[in-house]
């Protein structure tokens, strides 16, 4: 299926220039819509944090003040967001502003919301393994078919899908099961490592955290594979500096998280990314402070290279302007796929 181009490119492109210059703008920003989950999975923490919500017209007046401050693309994450209830009616906010939308969810709750969800331009839906593999990850009996009937009702809806596979010590002999999964659905399929956090005083079991051998071989089968054109929807450049960095190297690129995405909290705060959720501050509320004010407070990152998330490493290796990056970037807009295809 072919992904359209963001509209807008050339704000966009002013926007960037922009940011080369010190300037910011909040071209992504990363909704958490709750840090509420229907499942449990072992090496997630969110569910832990205690937070409140924003009321619906707090979320609405959000939205409509990032489209002032530049912003194109708009993900709505959790928690698991098809819990909240008015999740439909941000979504049509977001066409209404032209924003591209993306969901992250486990699929268990798409079926039901289809009428809703099939207004998204992508939805990103967590995999981690066959069906006994991922149900017991997460704690759910039935949660792979739930997600595999809610996939399959995306795909015929025109929704472009890309599967997550967070890859950990129990499921790292499990790719090319995964890599089949996608043929199978005609999606892509991504991965990244899960990683140790301590967000609401919970910690990931180190016996899930990857050892460094295990995961250089890993991402070596996975570049043999994206290179005999199998669906590995990770860029050739984060893989290998993936490689090239973990456990405990810096990580290959400088990092724009503040000033070219950040993400938003259930209760309101503004914060750079998805590593510091916990770092709320008064000065970053945006229902208090205003949201322009809120993202402008936020604090400089670009040195920041101690994260392996998948979604803002992507960016930042395009916007390191590497010849290499940006030839395989235009290769893939021009063919109509996920620029870290």
């Amino acid at each position: 299926m072919a992904v359209p181009l963001p509209n807008h490119p050339f704000q966009i492109a002013n926007s960037l220039a922009k940011a080369r210059l010190g300037g910011r703008t909040p071209l992504k920003v990363t909704h958490l819509l709750t840090y509420a989950c229907n499942v449990e999975c072992g090496f997630c923490t969110r569910i832990h944090i205690p937070s409140e919500t924003m009321e619906p017209h707090q979320v609405l007046a959000m939205m409509d003040s990032f489209a002032r401050l530049g912003t194109r693309w708009w993900v709505f994450n959790g928690g698991e967001p098809t819990l909240v209830k008015p999740l439909g009616q941000y979504i049509e906010r977001a066409r209404s502003l032209e924003f591209h939308a993306t969901m992250v969810t486990n699929g268990t709750g798409v079926a039901a919301r289809i009428d809703e969800l099939k207004r998204l331009d992508l939805v990103i839906c967590s995999i981690h393994g066959p069906r006994d593999t991922h149900d017991r990850t997460l704690g759910r009996e039935g949660a792979f078919d739930e997600a595999m009937r809610g996939v399959r009702m995306l795909r015929d809806e025109g929704v472009e899908v890309c599967l997550l596979c967070v890859l950990n010590e129990r499921n790292r002999d499990l790719l090319d099961a995964m890599l089949c999964l996608g043929e199978e659905l005609g999606v892509g399929v991504a991965f990244q490592p899960v990683v140790e956090t301590q967000l609401g005083g919970a910690q990931v079991p180190l016996d899930l955290v990857p050892r460094q051998t295990a995961m250089t071989d890993a991402v070596n089968w996975l570049l043999e594979q994206k290179m005999a054109d199998r669906p590995v929807s990770c860029s050739r450049a984060y893989l290998e500096a993936l490689m090239d960095s973990w456990p405990n190297r810096p990580f290959g690129a400088n990092c724009w998280a503040g000033r070219l995405f950040c993400e938003v909290t259930p209760e309101g705060f503004v914060v750079p990314c998805c590593s510091e959720e916990e770092y709320t501050f008064a000065r970053c509320h945006g229902p208090t402070v205003g949201w322009e004010r809120a993202f402008l407070a936020l604090p400089d990152r670009s040195e920041c290279r101690s994260c392996w998330f998948k979604g803002p490493q992507e960016i930042n290796l395009l916007l390191s302007m590497q010849p290499s990056h940006l030839k395989r970037a235009a290769t893939n807009a021009a063919r109509g796929r996920l620029l870290w295809d």
